[in-house]
């Protein structure tokens, strides 16, 4: 009968119980075939699956094929107690140690070649698969442990004649006559290509499931003796069973029916908005523009645009993709007022925020769903009448599994390593296939991810997906740059010339070109912002305390952490009190700033609420909506000053303290002749962040000249103004053409890191290292996290427990020294101090971390405080080997000053 096998092969083990755990004496394996066909089912009922282009068969033999590597004594050794004696005998004394997935793959494409033939058809005019092709299937089922691998061959020779050879032949011939698979015919290179990382990427989800002991409990070995029955009857139920509780389960999208359908508010759509309801769409992937003016709606113009893509079967999700983490933290507030919309009312879609420190953002951690909520049915009815915002369990467990979420909200980082050789990126590839990858701020990029970004679009419509770009202020050689990688994507090399320099627009790409749409501003919403230059900080704070003093909602964005705590300090001892947001704060205490920061200043701010002033580094910038009365900035490039600009007055609101549109930038006057110390005598800090300054003195003389920021009438001529390197006064050419160099660096050294889809599925395609080693953004500096700790009755406690009981208890620590946890220039501090008497609880303290922060004891550093007045500090060296003081409070974060002598 089909799917019948001899005895010896199901004793084969595929999962064994960790060494620790109870034994459960009825099962303590889980066969191998029983495995290898949970896994094939999951991948055959994943939605995701079918973008794929196979028959369901071909998929679940392809995908159950990928533990094949597990029949070689090098594996079944690695527990001797369940030794598969009744097929390959007694356990020797020695085994030949291997890797399973590169012995599977010497199996696959060496050893059942032959077995496996009927899998591989031919096309019309009878050409059949080469040898070269099929390998390149093989490899994307056996890497499935996060990386490609490739065949050893001297192993191959090896492994050619061991006696499990004869069973994986068996295993292969059984798999084939489970599923018993139409033949693939033969494809071109392009769908070849793009079916290898597909299939590369289904196979890591449906394994990481498939996986999962309590959704695929472990059988005995008589239980799979029919493997056609038990992958009906057993491994396909609880597939379905098993996604549903991953959150992977299908849902239907809603028809859409215009802007007022998602967003109730909007009686009258924007003029941007108007024309993404309306404009006709390009057969295929399609990259969408989107450059507005500050406030137009360009995110929920954005948002309609992807509900078409969604209704008309053209995209399956969406992820959207921020600059930072407090971007995405504000965005995902608002997807969840608005994604329940783009489906229907039945289906329950998650909504997943994607960073590092997700589920440390009480909102999101609030809406994921317990773990034992099966499916649907599960959870409460009220719940589900409410349609609650949620996020299944195990989507919510890490940041790669979050894109595979239907709906997504996380750093553009996370989308980033989608193209980056680090483990698993083929997750985040099969998060983002199919999805529309919306991203915001897109010109807030340096050279490095530039590049990374413009392999992302490449990549995305190589893999048959949409992406919309938004930004205020975008150059046309980046729209150009962006526009020609993702129809080289689409495999359209023929160049097209963008021509439009209208403000706002639209630009749409496709297959079968490209069409620039000019817009409309919205009504209201042009704007002419005087520019006001100042060159001397204490005139700056002058202006800033005396709007504080008329009640005022002030802001002062500083290029440096270290100016905002002196500007905070120096506005304090002439009696304000200014609040201050930066990221050098321990996550707990910047989570709660910037809860307050949005509830204070933002969209929904209360008059009474929103006297006095903030203080804040670049974390303000860039797609926080708030609304201020009075903005002073230090000066910066043209894009972040627009940028900044836009939090000036941002919303209507019946009356101002200060009536005046005016912003206040403290820049040094863009004389002729700048000299090389021309910025860094003013704004020493800024020279360091912003390495360019005929960049900064471009721009500085471009709003001099102008006088003014007006929305639309001159934001491109400032833009291009900014950008005109033609343009460099010879005092700052040799730090211009420095930094230049640094940027043509960062540029190359991002194509060096990046994947390349056209090279395929293979060790080759890129520089396959950890996550850490191949990073998203390129630091100059490098950091290290800093947990801070206090010691109390002999033990080291948590910053963030002694702030929140809730996170005193002992199951809750791991989340208490996350939440404790501040990022460092390693240069400022390369080691703590540690007192004899506390070396004891340190190591107490630091036993509880895993295992990976325990070893990277360069990397993770345990700062103890001493509660002192005014807040906290420490002691420790930078890397010089000098000694430093670091001081720490809730009100201005962490200062790392040198220690005094003696």
């Amino acid at each position: 009968m089909a799917g019948k096998m001899n005895d010896g092969l199901r004793f084969f083990w595929g999962k064994a119980r960790p060494a620790g755990q109870a034994e459960d004496v009825t099962a303590p394996i889980h066969p191998l075939v029983a495995h290898m066909l949970d896994v094939a089912a999951v991948a055959v009922l994943w939605p995701g699956s079918s973008r794929l282009g196979l028959d369901r068969r071909q998929l679940g033999l392809l995908v159950a094929l990928h533990d094949m590597g597990k029949v070689t004594p090098a594996f079944q050794a690695k527990v001797p107690a369940h030794w598969p004696r009744q097929a390959l005998g007694p356990l020797p004394d020695a085994v030949v140690d291997s890797r399973h997935d590169v012995d599977g793959l010497i199996l696959l494409d060496r050893v059942c070649a032959d077995v496996l033939a009927p899998l591989f058809g031919a096309d019309a005019d009878g050409l059949e698969w080469e040898a070269d092709d099929k390998a390149q299937l093989w490899r994307a089922v056996a890497g499935h442990h996060g990386q490609p691998v490739a065949i050893d061959e001297t192993r191959a020779r090896t492994l050619g004649h061991a006696a499990c050879a004869a069973h994986a032949r068996e295993l292969a011939g059984l798999l084939l006559d489970v599923f018993r698979p139409p033949p693939i015919p033969v494809p071109s290179l392009d769908q070849l290509r793009q079916l290898e990382w597909q299939l590369a990427g289904v196979t890591v989800v449906a394994d990481w499931i498939g996986s999962r002991q309590d959704w695929f409990p472990y059988v005995q070995p008589d239980d799979v003796a029919d493997a056609a029955g038990y992958f009906w009857n057993h491994a396909l139920p609880r597939a379905q069973h098993a996604l549903a509780r991953a959150g992977l389960g299908p849902v239907t999208v809603a028809p859409f029916r215009g802007i007022g359908h998602l967003f109730a508010h909007v009686q009258v759509p924007s003029p941007v908005q108007a024309l993404l309801e309306e404009i006709a769409l390009p057969a295929g992937p399609a990259l969408v523009v989107i450059e507005d003016m500050t406030g137009s709606g360009k995110t929920e113009a954005a948002l309609v645009l992807a509900h078409r893509l969604l209704a008309s079967g053209r995209a399956t999700g969406l992820f959207v993709a921020l600059p930072t983490m407090a971007t995405a933290n504000a965005m995902f507030d608002r997807m969840a007022a608005a994604y329940r919309g783009l489906f229907q009312p039945s289906a329950h879609p998650s909504l997943a925020l994607a960073h590092g420190r997700a589920l440390l953002d009480p909102r999101f951690a609030a809406v994921v769903a317990p773990d034992d909520a099966l499916d649907a049915a599960a959870v409460p009815q009220a719940r589900m009448e409410a349609a609650e915002v949620s996020c299944a369990a195990w989507l919510a467990g890490e940041s790669r599994r979050a894109l595979l979420a239907q709906v997504g909200v996380g750093t553009i980082d996370q989308a980033l390593m989608a193209v980056l050789p680090v483990r698993f990126a083929t997750i985040r590839q099969a998060g983002l296939a199919g999805k529309v990858l919306l991203v915001d701020e897109c010109h807030a990029y340096d050279p490095y991810m530039q590049a990374e970004m413009a392999a992302l679009l490449r990549f995305h419509a190589s893999m048959g997906g949409s992406a919309i770009l938004l930004s205020a202020t975008l150059t046309k050689a980046v729209r150009q740059k962006l526009v020609a990688v993702f129809r080289a994507g689409l495999q359209q090399e023929a160049p097209v010339s963008l021509s439009s320099t209208a403000y706002p627009l639209v630009t749409l790409v496709g297959c079968d070109g490209m069409t620039e749409q000019p817009c409309a501003p919205r009504p209201g919403l042009a704007r002419r912002i005087a520019v006001r230059q100042s060159g001397s900080e204490a005139a700056v704070m002058a202006d800033v305390v005396a709007a504080a003093g008329q009640g005022a909602a002030v802001a002062w964005v500083r290029n440096t952490v270290d100016d905002v705590i002196a500007t905070a300090r120096a506005l304090a001892q002439q009696g304000v009190e200014a609040q201050v947001f930066h990221a050098r704060f321990a996550m707990i205490d910047r989570l709660a700033i910037e809860r307050d920061v949005l509830a204070r200043f933002g969209r929904n701010s209360m008059p009474a609420d929103r006297a006095g002033v903030l203080v804040a580094s670049q974390v303000i910038e860039q797609s926080l909506d708030l609304d201020f009365d009075v903005l002073c900035t230090d000066l910066a490039p043209m894009d972040l000053i627009i940028q900044r600009a836009g939090r000036l007055r941002r919303h209507q609101r019946a009356a101002r303290p200060i009536d005046r549109d005016e912003i206040c930038v403290l820049a040094p006057a863009p004389v002729d002749d700048p000299d090389p110390e021309w910025i860094r005598r003013l704004l020493p800090g800024t020279a360091a962040v912003y390495r360019d300054p005929a960049l900064l003195w471009r721009t500085a003389r471009a709003l001099l000249r102008m006088g003014t920021i007006e929305s639309p009438g001159n934001v491109r001529d400032l833009i291009e103004a900014a950008g005109d390197t033609s343009i460099t006064p010879e005092g700052l050419a040799t730090a211009s053409s420095v930094a230049t160099g640094h940027g043509l660096a960062a540029h190359d050294a991002a194509r060096r890191n990046i994947l390349h889809h056209e090279w395929g599925y293979t060790p080759g395609s890129g520089l396959w290292e950890p996550d850490i080693r191949t990073p998203t953004r390129l630091e100059e500096r490098p950091y290290v996290t800093v947990r801070l700790g206090v010691l109390r009755a002999g033990q080291v406690w948590p910053w963030a427990a002694l702030k929140d009981e809730t996170l005193a208890a002992a199951h809750a620590h791991r989340r208490a020294w996350a939440l404790s946890e501040v990022s460092v220039a390693q240069g400022r501090l390369a080691s703590c101090h540690v007192a004899d008497d506390a070396r004891e609880a340190v190591a107490t303290a630091r036993a509880g971390w895993s295992r990976w922060e325990r070893e990277a004891d360069d990397r993770f550093l345990l700062l103890l405080l001493t509660e002192v007045e005014g807040g906290a500090e420490g002691r420790g060296h930078n890397a010089k080997g000098h000694a430093v003081v670091v001081r720490y409070d809730n009100r201005y974060g962490l200062e790392v000053v040198p220690a005094p002598a003696g």
